[in-house]
């Protein structure tokens, strides 16, 4: 997603707004106010890392800039009737007040250009599919304060690298981060990452690989190999047994690391970066 989005700045000159959501992981995750403040800041030092423009991108952080969204928030909220949300989230007795509100923070900062310039500005949002029902209910909502409907693009989520849902950092030895050290991704790869392959080495050369479950194939198809005649290449040896497993889960780990090391060295020189990004108001 973060690649797009980049492609949409560089070609566009677009302005990009990256809300970063502290209270909702902390009032839906089982984790302390200050664990979530951590991973904050980690993922702003990732998302510099990747190259954004510092004056066309603008860091929201949704604790720290409650003072923008809340009059904006409480706009939204009074539209929203307490039923949609059951309906729609599965909300009961059980859920605590700050998760019913949520939604209404989560999307905000789709108008908030248009508020703070006094002016109707389109917005398009990448995001992942887990976030879609809260911008569902929202979208509804838009036109009725006078406000367009933003454009929503899914993006593709990274799988576990066991293979059982998306990618979360709740569970640390199945995902690569972006601070893992070489030995660790290969490591993680190596014993964790869910094979297509057959269980012989025989029967895979015979029969070959299936790539509609292999992780391996699955990170590299969607983000470590950009070059369309390698990714075919690796699929058709894979299909006919000629690339076995081991193969190539070292490929991907190879891939990997080459990404991380000048990732890592980047997210270094962000740490000085970071308050160009925080928006502050004029």
């Amino acid at each position: 997603m973060w690649s797009f989005t980049k492609w949409l700045q560089d070609r566009f000159d677009a302005e990009l707004w990256f809300q970063f959501t502290d209270d909702e992981k902390f009032l839906f995750k089982d984790k302390s106010y200050e664990e979530i403040q951590r991973w904050t800041y980690e993922n702003m030092l990732d998302v510099i890392a990747l190259g954004f423009d510092p004056k066309k991108t603008h860091f929201l952080i949704d604790t720290k800039h409650a003072n923008l969204l809340y009059p904006v928030a409480i706009r939204i909220a009074k539209k929203i009737n307490f039923s949609t949300l059951k309906a729609v989230f599965g909300f009961t007795n059980e859920n605590n007040i700050g998760q019913i509100f949520y939604t209404s923070m989560q999307a905000a900062p789709a108008i908030l250009p248009s508020v703070l310039k006094k002016k109707n500005i389109p917005c398009l949002i990448p995001l992942g599919v887990d976030q879609d029902p809260h911008f569902r209910v929202a979208r509804d909502v838009y036109p009725k304060l006078g406000f367009y409907k933003p454009a929503i693009m899914h993006k593709m989520m990274f799988p576990s690298l066991m293979g059982e849902g998306a990618m979360s950092s709740s569970k640390s030895n199945v995902i690569i981060t972006s601070t893992d050290s070489p030995k660790e991704v290969e490591t993680k790869i190596k014993k964790y990452a869910f094979s297509g392959g057959k269980d012989t080495k025989e029967e895979h050369r015979k029969k070959g690989g299936n790539l509609d479950v292999d992780v391996s194939f699955q990170y590299l198809r969607m983000f470590f190999e950009p070059d369309d005649a390698k990714l075919k290449k690796i699929e058709e040896d894979y299909k006919s047994g000629k690339l076995l497993t081991g193969e190539l889960k070292e490929y991907l780990i190879k891939k990997i690391n080459t990404f991380l090391r000048e990732h890592q060295e980047k997210r270094e020189k962000a740490k000085k970066e970071i308050d160009k990004f925080i928006y502050k108001q004029k």
